[in-house]
């Protein structure tokens, strides 16, 4: 199927709900289904290129999607990350924890030293 008979197709079905939308009851809410892109044969290949050795918001930024749709897309196809960049990503979130505390604890330090 062509790209243009897909948008095509999703365009008309979200055409008619508008219209069924319209028809119910006001105070009534009908669910619209989101049309989700899909993913091409570039993308997958890109990102099981880029799975092991970059983060999901960096793989997420180079492929123009969600950081969300990386990881349940890298979770369907069976991905994992390295090794190397486990290690790296555990570094990172406990520089993101701790760095913030060190601060305001050298914060509330300074005023102490100063008095002395």
């Amino acid at each position: 199927m062509s790209i243009e008979v897909y948008y095509e197709r999703n365009a008309d079905f979200a055409e008619k709900e508008l219209k069924l939308q319209k028809t119910v009851k006001k105070n009534v809410k009908v669910k619209v289904a989101q049309v989700r892109p899909r993913w091409t044969r570039e993308e997958v290949t890109l990102l099981k290129r880029l799975y092991r050795t970059h983060s999901n918001a960096e793989i997420a930024e180079i492929v123009g999607r969600k950081v969300s749709s990386v990881v349940f897309k890298g979770h369907r196809l069976g991905l994992s990350k390295g090794a190397r960049r486990l290690k790296e990503m555990g570094q990172e979130n406990i520089r993101r924890r701790w760095d913030p505390l060190k601060e305001k604890a050298a914060e509330q330090n300074k005023p102490a030293e100063a008095k002395m």
